[in-house]
């Protein structure tokens, strides 16, 4: 077979149609990028293109076949409706708090109709609107890009603290469905101006979606709606991919008939029941283990992870991918050996 373009070969993936070799990808790279320059997430945003030529040198450096924008930041968004964020430790991931003191009078009280000029009046935001219009001139149309922000469930979450928000499920649901309705706003607004500047793969996380935080039952009850409708809001999108952190392996089904294109799971997940569960609706991506394989281990051993993880797709769509974000200590030499597998093994 010939020499696929990057486009090429994730668009193959994605219809289950025969590749040159699998596709390699990292989730975001962002903390790890930071740390490798030795700055803080708010002097690699303050630089004129807001760090986007570190971003696309190091992801060409590693041979990804997407680019990712708004690296290392998916929370960030939100300080425009009060959230503090603290982007001040180099290689620490963004620290978002939230923003209510009395959610269930506070959030009946949030407006819809002023979403996007609110985002737009915000700095940070400003930030990664530019980080992204950048981007997509460094790479023009050779690899898609993608942009990795907060879903709405763990947007909301975030708004009113992870523990509270999950007890105001179980004692205020209508209190929930209410901010769940503005997050999906929020969330698909920000995945518009994104889109509007470059980004051409919707790739929101829903960390609070893991199955070590909300059972399956909870899970089908308010993340998959949130994730649906936040779908049918963009549909000027390429593809529309998730991730859900943890052991989430038993997410893959109600995400594949969500109409997730694209599932990148945990390191925790057994990935050949999940590469069976998705069939020729899903495609996996996945699933190195970022905190210990790739970070302390050696590159052989990442090699031999990786042939592995392309061994078990055995054939079938597969997207290869560190489980979840790269560890900010992450050794170049280790992450490059996912790539070296993906050609090795084609």
């Amino acid at each position: 077979m010939e020499t696929m373009t990057p486009k090429e070969r994730i668009d193959a993936v994605i219809k289950h149609q025969a590749v040159d070799r699998t596709p390699f990808t990292v989730v975001d790279g962002g903390a790890w990028i930071a740390k490798t320059e030795g700055v803080t997430y708010r002097e690699l945003y303050s630089r004129p293109d807001s760090g986007a030529s570190s971003v696309v040198d190091y992801l060409n450096k590693i041979d990804s076949d997407m680019i990712s924008a708004v690296s290392g930041v998916f929370t960030a968004c939100l300080n425009a409706f009060g959230c503090p964020i603290s982007i001040d430790k180099i290689g620490g991931a963004i620290d978002t708090g939230s923003v209510f003191k009395d959610p269930i009078n506070e959030i009946p009280q949030l407006n819809r109709e002023t979403i996007r000029d609110t985002l737009l009046a915000n700095d940070f935001v400003q930030k990664m609107i530019n980080q992204t219009r950048h981007v997509k001139v460094l790479v023009g149309n050779q690899k898609y890009i993608f942009g990795d922000i907060a879903g709405p469930f763990t947007m909301a979450a975030v708004m009113v603290g992870t523990s509270d928000f999950i007890m105001l499920m179980l004692e205020e649901p209508e209190i929930v469905h209410e901010l769940l309705d503005f997050t999906v706003c929020v969330s698909a607004e920000m995945f518009t101006l994104l889109h509007e500047n470059g980004c051409d793969i919707a790739f929101p996380a829903e960390p609070v979606g893991s199955g070590s935080l909300i059972s399956q039952e909870m899970f089908e009850e308010w993340v998959i709606p949130s994730l649906k409708k936040l779908k049918e809001k963009l549909p000027f999108y390429k593809y529309f991919y998730a991730h859900v952190c943890g052991a989430s392996g038993n997410r893959v089904a109600a995400l594949r008939e969500c109409g997730v294109n694209v599932f990148s799971v945990d390191y925790l997940v057994d990935f050949d029941k999940a590469v069976e569960a998705a069939g020729e609706k899903m495609v996996m991506m996945g699933n190195i283990n970022p905190a210990g394989t790739l970070l302390t281990g050696t590159p052989s051993e990442v090699y031999k992870e990786a042939c592995e993880r392309i061994k078990i797709a055995n054939g079938h769509s597969h997207i290869l991918a560190p489980g979840c974000d790269l560890g900010a200590d992450t050794p170049l030499e280790n992450v490059k050996m996912l790539s070296k597998a993906c050609k090795d093994m084609a």
